[in-house]
């Protein structure tokens, strides 16, 4: 039989990173896809909740009124079902990251305790998600206050340019910034203080090429691996709005409105989770992957590992 293949880290090109990637998701993929399910039901549950209450407003939008009267707590809901949404992703992104971590860094080291890591992970993920979630809104401040004070057409209209784009960039530096906080909470152990380490990774080096800058190779790999998941999920969902054109009453829009029959329900909630636990890990690994070729550009990992090799060998 051939051999295992090495896939400890070194520095790759962005090709490199997807192929690395798959390999590695294929290596672990019984692991990653329990915990993928695992992460995914509660929040799968989440999201079927406030689908049904979006159903409810929708059915309400002939009673002004009553439309009124939902809205409120619908959006606190969705506020709130936003907020979940992320930080299980970073939780699912540093479970990602320590279930592959052995193969790409292979040395032996002993393995923490459980309690240890996941207190790490949760601070590190809940500050992350503070942080996202603060960024874009502390940016949106000066926009408004442009608007609001602005004694003409033009500077309302600047105003709101502003409003709109400096809270999307600023998301986005956030994004690049920290993404590697996940992995270095789960692997180095790091609570808060794995927001300072990302930071610091992805810092870029004098003179590098801007091909070659780490907020861009992570926007590529990030923005690919994201097409390819909003691709592959957007099909898992077309049975449910199959089965919500053929089984549900249409509403005010054309919408279909109303629950589908349980044993319709179930099957495509299962259908669903186990689409999205098989599917997600590998834009998570990904990010993984990015985490130890910084490590192995900025820090020489790769020349550690390798060192350690001929020790052993010797």
């Amino acid at each position: 039989m051939a051999e295992a293949r090495d896939l400890a880290i070194r520095p790759l090109g962005l090709g490199e990173v997807v192929d690395r990637s798959v390999a590695l998701t294929r290596r672990h993929f019984r692991a990653l896809f329990l915990s993928m399910l695992v992460l995914e039901a509660p929040a799968l549950a989440l999201a079927r909740v406030e689908s049904y209450r979006m159903n409810e407003l929708l059915a309400a939008l002939g009673d002004p009124a009553r439309a009124r009267e939902l809205l409120p707590p619908l959006a606190g809901a969705f506020a709130g079902l936003l907020a979940a949404f992320l930080l299980l992703q970073l939780v699912a992104t540093a479970v990602a990251a320590a279930i592959v971590a052995p193969s790409l860094d292979p040395r032996p080291t002993p393995r923490p305790p459980l309690a240890r890591t996941a207190r790490a992970v949760a601070a590190a993920c809940v500050l992350e998600a503070l942080v996202l979630a603060a960024a874009p809104a502390a940016a949106t401040v000066p926009g408004l206050l442009l608007v609001t004070r602005a004694r003409s057409g033009a500077g309302i209209v600047v105003g709101a340019l502003a409003a709109v784009i400096l809270p999307l960039a600023a998301f986005v530096v956030a994004v690049v910034r920290l993404v590697l906080a996940p992995p270095a909470s789960a692997i180095e152990l790091r609570g808060p203080s794995a927001l300072l380490r990302s930071s610091r990774l992805m810092a870029p080096a004098r003179g590098a090429p801007f091909r070659e800058r780490p907020g861009v190779r992570a926007s590529l790999v990030l923005l690919a691996t994201f097409l390819l998941v909003l691709a592959v999920n957007a099909l898992a969902g077309v049975p449910r709005a199959l089965a919500g054109h053929l089984a549900s009453a249409p509403g005010p829009l054309g919408l279909p409105l109303g629950p589908l029959p349980l044993p319709l329900e179930l099957g495509l909630s299962l259908f669903e989770a186990v689409a999205g636990a098989a599917l997600q890990p590998f834009s998570l690994v990904a990010i993984a992957v990015l985490y130890f070729d910084r490590r192995a550009r900025v820090e020489g990992l790769d020349l550690e590992i390798w060192a350690g090799r001929l020790g052993t060998r010797a």
